[in-house]
């Protein structure tokens, strides 16, 4: 394992064990045994008036890990309750969902406090106003996985973690950093925003003092927020290259910053992320990371378990990364949803190159319409929870869109389909001007293809999947699409087949070994990593397709030893060099 710099930041414990305000956590947990339900025949009357034979599940956790649950698709009920402390009365409290896939309701006390629509991205209530002070509070979720994309499973339930959060009246929705370096000046650009949320009854002046935990330090920043409402505020700032250790592949220098937000001197939030500093580009048809030409390999990964569904724990994640790094991959678009934030930390520390992607997918997806208010809620919410991650260089908005038509080979967008990309192609400008744009093509090398139905023009990376003859695909979108880098971020030929005898096809290892020599293509990504779980049409009798280079369980394959092979002969291969062509 490689040594990671990660600098200490001390002066944030300092602060907060001098500041006066009550040594009370500002957190509590409303993890662990739920009751559940599921049934179809069940009202929300019903569930919420106590009416119900409860089971018990595990939060997080999805009920398709239960076997008496294993096919069950529709709505799930959850309930417990929950005591909060007195000593939180002055503050606003907040309920915390990390995910619920995939529509989910949520009342308090027989209360609906409101739906969210999205199974991979956080949302919060402010529940200072229904909570018991003086009595246990009841909380009731309702989860649906009924919709499904993909051939993913569509794991149903609480997935992620359950918070309250005790706030101060004022309090940062979030901070995001961006440190670009300016090679050309040898600077490093500086810039951060926040949002600012006023729960008091009287308009405020805020303040916030940002620190980074080594180099030059910003001047504070003040804004006035309105009563009841929110602000935006920034700073910039400039400081020499040289003062800063830049994240790249092989040193992934982190840093943190921490903001204390002060009213009247009195301290009131104080929130932290780690970042790195780093610049990543698309330059003609080269890939640039800090200046330097980048080609970097990976591998798919599916979040699924047999044990432990998608709900992602910490040693479950540390051994999948650590095995993809150990095969060669180093840069991918792991999945067609956003990533756990575990992994998202753990991608930061390693060096590894993420792509994240939105669940827009298919011929068919009803999602795929120009300026569709649904898919800019999850791409914003993504953009807010991983802005500060370094290790995430792109947005995806999308995944092999088609006409449902035309045979193979003969598919376009359709013209919805087209209006769709494009139109959230410019809204991710609109949200983060600093990572690449992109959307995952199945029709760029087909024969209709043109550049009146594809997109070019937003698009900072071109990405393609290949099931049938890579080398061909690649080619025939340079065709199309000259002047841009190309990935390939999905790569295969066939299922592999069953552990331990399960095989890469000669015909795959040929293209692998062909797509090195082509200039224009920064990399590959083999699908997949693991097998997973799958109601797909074609999917094997087992119920998992056999994609992966190890099994469902992680038991390798032949096909392991063989990736591990043919990425070997990619990167023998420096991963940059000093001439930019």
């Amino acid at each position: 394992m490689k040594k990671i710099h990660f600098i200490p930041y001390l002066l944030l414990g300092i602060f907060l064990a001098s500041c006066q305000e009550s040594k009370e956590p500002k957190e509590q947990s409303l993890n662990g045994t739920w009751q559940f339900v599921a049934a179809h025949s069940l009202s929300e009357e019903e569930v919420l008036s106590g009416g119900v034979h409860w089971d018990t599940l595990a939060v997080p956790g999805n009920w398709d890990t239960r076997e008496r649950y294993t096919s069950y698709v529709g709505k799930g009920y959850y309930q417990r309750t929950f005591e909060i402390s007195k000593k939180w009365s002055e503050k606003q409290i907040r309920l915390r969902f990390g995910a619920v896939y995939q529509q989910a309701k949520v009342w308090l006390n027989g209360q609906l406090l409101g739906q969210h629509v999205g199974g991979y991205t956080p949302f919060e209530f402010n529940i200072t106003d229904q909570v018991n002070w003086n009595q246990p509070n009841t909380l009731t979720v309702m989860a649906d996985n009924s919709y499904q994309r993909g051939a993913w499973l569509a794991w149903g339930g609480i997935s992620r973690r359950v918070t309250l959060h005790a706030d101060a009246p004022r309090r940062m929705v979030y901070q995001h950093i961006s440190a670009i370096p300016d090679f050309e000046n040898e600077k490093i650009r500086f810039a951060i925003s926040y949002q600012i949320e006023n729960n008091s009854t009287e308009d405020t002046q805020v303040q916030i003092q940002p620190r980074i935990s080594s180099g030059t330090q910003p001047d504070p920043v003040k804004v006035t927020v309105l009563a009841g409402q929110s602000a935006q505020a920034s700073v910039q700032w400039e400081t020499g290259l040289l003062n800063y250790q830049l994240w790249d592949l092989d040193d992934p220098t982190l840093y943190e910053l921490t903001s204390e937000l002060t009213v009247a001197g009195q301290l009131e939030d104080v929130i932290s992320h780690r970042f790195g500093i780093r610049r990543i580009e698309a330059r003609g048809e080269q890939l640039l990371l800090n200046n330097r030409p980048l080609r970097a390999n990976g591998l798919n990964r599916v979040h699924d378990h047999p044990a432990y569904g998608n709900t992602e724990p910490d040693h479950l994640v540390e051994s999948d990364m650590s095995d993809i790094m150990a095969l060669g991959g180093r840069f991918s678009r792991l999945m067609h949803a956003p990533l756990s934030e575990n992994l998202l930390d753990l991608c930061d520390s390693l060096g590894f190159l993420l792509i994240e992607e939105i669940p827009v997918w298919g011929n068919d997806d009803p999602q795929s319409f120009a300026s569709n208010p649904q898919t800019q809620q999850w791409l914003r919410e993504l953009i807010q929870r991983d802005y500060n991650h370094p290790s995430v260089v792109g947005w995806s908005v999308g995944n092999e869109l088609r006409d449902s038509i035309p045979d193979w080979g003969h598919k376009t967008l359709t013209p919805d389909q087209l209006a769709y990309v494009n139109s959230m192609l410019a809204y991710v400008g609109t949200l983060d001007s600093t990572r690449l744009k992109t959307y995952v093509s199945l029709t760029a090398y087909g024969s209709h293809t043109t550049m009146g139905n594809e997109p070019y023009e937003l698009l900072d990376l071109i990405c393609i999947n290949s099931y049938g003859d890579a080398q061909k695909a690649v080619r025939q979108t340079h065709e199309h699409f000259p002047g841009k880098p190309i990935f390939m971020s999905e790569i295969g030929r066939t299922q592999i087949g069953t552990a331990p005898d399960g095989a890469l096809s000669e015909a795959l290892i040929t293209d692998l070994e062909a797509l090195k020599e082509l200039p224009y293509l920064v990399g590959v990504s083999i699908w997949s990593y693991n097998d997973y779980r799958s109601r797909y049409p074609g999917t094997p009798a087992s119920g998992f397709r056999e994609w992966g280079v190890v099994d469902e369980r992680r038991n390798k394959k032949k096909a392991y030893r063989q990736l591990k092979e043919v990425y070997g002969k990619w990167n023998k291969n420096k991963k940059y060099s000093d001439e930019i062509k």
